[in-house]
């Protein structure tokens, strides 16, 4: 039994990982919710690549690397597990907005994290995530010119940030000032959700185009069989496309060399 669970365990090892507290320490913090769990996933070859801090969608309170999942491996990965509820108030997310995303907190929490595995490691930092996460990745960017500055450059998938029906972006872009930073969005063209689609994030490309000096990609994902999302936000079989569930191989190559080309 011993020699058969070293067998699968040598065959099946996954990538090396261990959790961490970051102190919530930036002026803003709120300081009920003073410490941060974090998930450190490391590259199964050390290396000079940047280290990817990820936000996941949703109420933020997961530990997985999703849709990234294919990307583990080759990066260092930090997962950020939120204290609260980030889709909290957002109307059952029915006009695609996350109150909570945009509270002073949460810019400094992502804040405390960065500052934290930068110095740490000295590598530099790439910030990004799903869905609700490219919310917390905007409200990040707005909350202060000079966090920018922090990270190397920026990748968002299934971005959930507008209404197609209601025609609304939200997200403060006027708040975004001196960006200059690669910036790839990365969606697939089968997530038709109201309050994820595909053309919400084209339309979050073009407004970040005209704030961006550095280059602002939009990458359209197209592998996988299954049929057009619906009812996004409820989960299921209705949002396997914004979750990448069918094609997370070509998001994975298309993510790597947006990053590779741009460090």
């Amino acid at each position: 039994m011993k020699k058969l669970l070293l067998i699968f365990l040598i065959i099946f090892k996954p990538n090396f990982s261990f959790s961490e507290i970051v102190p919530c320490n930036e002026p803003k913090c709120d300081k009920k919710f003073d410490l941060t769990l974090t998930r450190f996933i490391e590259a199964e070859e050390k290396n000079d690549k940047p280290i990817i801090v990820w936000l996941s969608g949703g109420t933020g309170q997961f530990f997985s690397t999703d849709p990234l999942s294919e990307v583990e491996g080759k990066y260092d990965l930090v997962v950020m597990y939120n204290p609260y509820n980030i889709s909290s108030g957002s109307q059952n997310r029915s006009d695609g907005y996350a109150p909570a995303a945009y509270k002073p907190d949460q810019a400094d929490r992502i804040k405390s994290i960065i500052k934290f595995y930068s110095d740490k490691y000295k590598k530099p930092i790439w910030l990004g995530g799903q869905s609700f996460g490219a919310a917390r990745t905007m409200a990040y960017l707005a909350a202060s010119s000079n966090n920018s500055k922090l990270i190397s450059g920026i990748v968002l998938t299934g971005t959930a940030v507008g209404s197609v029906k209601k025609n609304t972006l939200k997200v403060p872009l006027k708040k975004i000032k001196d960006l200059n930073l690669p910036i790839g969005i990365f969606h697939h063209i089968k997530d038709v959700c109201d309050t994820s689609s595909y053309k919400t994030a084209q339309k979050l490309q073009k407004k970040l185009k005209e704030i961006n000096v550095g280059i602002t990609e939009f990458i359209s994902i197209e592998s996988g069989n299954l049929k057009k999302d619906t009812k996004c936000g409820f989960g299921g079989k209705y949002t396997r496309n914004h979750k990448f569930e069918d094609s997370r191989k070509e998001l994975a190559d298309t993510v790597i060399k947006f990053i590779n080309q741009n460090s």
